[in-house]
């Protein structure tokens, strides 16, 4: 990946948040229990909000962001990938989530390695501290109500 303006790495975020929202929107769709679709549809609508925060982000205050201290429980790393299919648990919708949301910070962090400029680094680093900060939710959620209550 090698972006060259900082336009188009918000326009590669913007459509990388689309794509999430969609694939949200499809998941509660489909989805068969209540939970399950509600997660979803939270899930779609703050990335709707991303992708609205991306389009409009103000590059000189992202290009001054300071890295965010987010806890990374590791919950993901032990997890098996799961395919998206329609009967879903909901501790297969929570794995599902997590690798997205993981690969999106990964891709997001990728990317700001991938640019020397240092501008565009900071802004790639605004994305993957968002990403993280998903990912960091969806494993506390796994943790109380999987890991505990399973």
């Amino acid at each position: 990946m090698n972006f060259v303006t900082l336009e188009e790495i918000i326009s590669f975020a913007v459509e990388r948040e689309e794509t999430a929202y969609q694939l949200y929107k499809r998941a509660a769709e489909l989805s068969t229990s209540i939970a399950s679709r509600k997660m979803f549809e939270e899930m779609a609508s703050e990335e709707a909000g991303h992708k609205e925060v991306f389009s409009r982000i103000d590059t000189d205050k992202a290009a001054n962001h300071k890295g965010v201290k987010i806890p990374d429980m590791q919950i993901s790393q032990y997890l098996v990938d799961v395919k998206f299919r329609k009967d879903m648990t909901y501790q297969e919708i929570l794995t599902f989530a997590m690798k997205a949301e993981e690969s999106a910070y990964k891709l997001y962090e990728a990317a700001s390695n991938a640019t020397d400029d240092p501008k565009l680094k900071n802004v790639l680093k605004v994305f993957a501290d968002v990403e993280r900060g998903h990912k960091a939710r969806i494993e506390q959620l796994y943790e109380d109500h999987v890991l505990t209550e399973g």
